[in-house]
């Protein structure tokens, strides 16, 4: 795991130099570069895999033709070396980094179906002088480009890439109109226009006159013809997935929330390692959790770590949490309103501590296996299609309306706003944190122009190329297009890394997410019951008690806490830097404050 840099054109190894230190933090272990007349590579160091000085990079391959910088896991670097060795390829094999461009020079653009892991690599071809580069399957591993007037520039990090004079800053409009919509940008779009993100599943080969041509090589694996599996069949795939993960040659723990993700993942590693190793819970104080619809995930952590025999460690989180936001934004790159960064951080921080450099995280659960209350909403829906539309959104509006606490009448007003848009946007609109007409009034006259001309935003074009699709197959692979590769596994990536640490995510493993997408319906979600499958392949490993409790997010009581602060959220949406750049309508925003 790693920090990558690049460029192909006029640069020097001045700017490469600049551009890694940008992000020391997530190789604190080592850097090197390499430039050559057409093209240089950077890189920074976290050791996991092979910690000794051969696995330093960039690295040389196969007789000199290649350089290669690379951040990520190939779990399955022992199989494709042993196959390459056959070749007559002569490697580090002890080094995931070293198999990667004798399998490219082997296989050429294919060689990514080959890779079971997280990543994103660039490869510098001196024969053909030209760039290949790709970006695994869900994007765990970030990778972030420009074509600039001096040539084309790459980095994990969207801040490397300010070092770049030529670098076009001015604000994209697309990216700022989808974070006000789902609080996250979608796609290929930063906050700069000048920065775009290679999109998960596919790779780009730059041409010495840095000519780029992008091409996909995944697609989520949606079907028609489904297939009923056994709990069984789950977990002996899933202890399998786990046991590639754990594969280190540093010290492995995990997130434990107590749910059902962390805590499968938990008795997986338990089962593989067999002994004891450290977990790290987030906690809060007050009575807030309650009031905000969030359970108490320290009584359940505690009871999977007593049944396991894994050694827990508690985190508190207290009130004081506006310091840390600076950071946030400066560590993410990219626009998030979430406080899960900070607890990934913080959990993170810990770990480091505690002399833990992998974690294993239940990141991806939900959106594989139809964790989230909108896929309940979706399969309800589907299964009761025969009511009439009008009378569905009757009754809800009358729950909302008899909804006492604060939570529930947000989650039936959502609904209820869910039920009252078209029938083929519903899937789409649950995705909304911003309704349209709210978005709308929030824009400045810029954006509000932009929002006029826009015909369609990344996500409705996913929605549309899954028409023959299941209504929940659909919303699933809307996830998987976005709300888990541009929100979770951003922060998930990008706060670890600023902490030192490389987190793995199992769910999110090509083979599970085959697995997955075959289950009919039922086998996914039953009534009021989400994850239905993957809650009986662990019954006889977690009690009835952490399996069946009620769903809670990895959330926070934002809102005391925000109205505590209210000096410091006027500061900011109210600066003169703000009121200058005019993106929003401070009047509409000043109301919304108000209310």
């Amino acid at each position: 795991m790693c920090g990558i840099a690049g460029y192909v054109g006029n640069f020097n190894e001045s700017i490469l130099k600049k551009m890694t230190d940008k992000i020391a933090h997530r190789g604190p272990d080592g850097s090197g570069h390499w430039v050559c007349q057409e093209a240089g590579l950077g890189h920074r160091r976290l050791s996991i895999i092979d910690l000794s000085e051969q696995a330093s990079q960039p690295m040389e391959a196969v007789e000199g033709r290649y350089q290669i910088v690379f951040n990520g896991e190939i779990y399955n670097f022992k199989a494709l070396a042993a196959d390459l060795k056959d070749k007559g390829y002569v490697f580090n094999e002890n080094s995931d980094t070293a198999i990667l461009a004798p399998l490219y020079d082997a296989y050429g653009e294919s060689m990514v179906h080959k890779l079971d892991g997280i990543f994103a690599f660039a490869i510098w071809d001196k024969q053909e002088k030209s760039l290949f580069a790709a970006r695994d399957h869900l994007g765990m591993k970030p990778f972030y480009y420009a074509e600039t007037s001096k040539g084309f520039v790459f980095s994990s990090e969207l801040k490397a890439l300010l070092e770049i004079e030529q670098l076009e800053r001015e604000i994209d409009h697309e990216a700022v109109l989808s974070y006000v919509r789902y609080l996250w940008c979608a796609g290929e779009h930063t906050m700069l226009k000048g920065v775009k993100k290679l999109l998960p599943g596919h790779f780009m080969t730059v041409s010495e006159d840095c000519l780029c041509l992008i091409s996909k090589w995944y697609d989520v694996p949606l079907t028609q013809n489904h297939e009923e599996k056994t709990p069984e069949e789950l977990l002996s795939l899933f202890d399998e997935v786990v046991a590639d993960q754990t594969v280190s040659d540093v010290p492995v723990g995990a997130f434990l929330s107590g749910g059902v993700d962390s805590s499968a993942i938990v008795t997986s590693m338990k089962k593989h390692l067999g002994e004891p190793f450290d977990t790290f819970c987030i906690g809060f104080e007050g009575e807030e959790m309650a009031e905000e619809g969030f359970s108490n995930d320290a009584f359940y952590a505690n009871q999977v770590a007593k049944q396991t025999g894994v050694n827990l460690h508690h985190i508190t989180i207290q009130e004081n949490f506006v310091h840390d936001l600076k950071d946030m934004v400066y560590n993410l790159d990219e626009p998030q309103a979430d406080p899960a960064p900070l607890f990934v951080k913080r959990i993170c921080k810990e770990a480091k501590k505690k002399g833990v450099k992998v974690m294993l995280s239940g990141s991806g659960g939900d959106d594989v296996f139809s964790g989230y209350r909108r896929h309940q909403v979706t399969a309800m829906l589907e299964k009761y299609d025969f009511i009439p539309e009008k009378l569905q959104t009757l009754a809800v509006g009358v729950l909302k309306n008899l909804a006492h606490k604060k939570y529930l009448k947000r989650r039936l007003s959502k609904l209820h706003e869910i039920l009252k848009s078209p029938k083929d946007k519903r899937l789409l609109h649950a995705f909304y944190y911003t309704e349209p007409k709210v978005l709308y009034s929030l824009l400045g006259a810029e954006l509000k122009q932009a929002y006029d001309h826009q015909t369609a935003d990344y996500l409705e074009k996913v929605l549309e190329s899954s028409k023959d699709f299941s209504s929940l197959d659909r919303q699933l692979n809307l996830e998987l297009h976005g709300f888990l590769p541009d929100h979770n596994l951003n922060y998930t990536d990008k706060m670890s890394m600023a902490s030192g640490v490389e987190v793995r995510t199992p769910f999110t493993s090509k083979n599970i997410i085959d697995f997955a997408f075959k289950l009919p319906l039922h086998q996914k979600v039953q009534g009021r019951e989400a994850k239905w499958l993957l809650k009986k392949a662990f019954e006889k490993r977690l009690s009835p008690e952490i399996l069946y409790r009620s769903k809670a997010g990895f959330g926070a009581p934002v809102r005391h806490w925000l109205l505590k602060e209210e000096e410091f959220v006027r500061s900011v949406l109210f600066s003169k830097q703000a009121m200058i750049r005019g993106l929003f309508n401070a009047a509409t925003v000043k109301k919304l404050l108000e209310n």
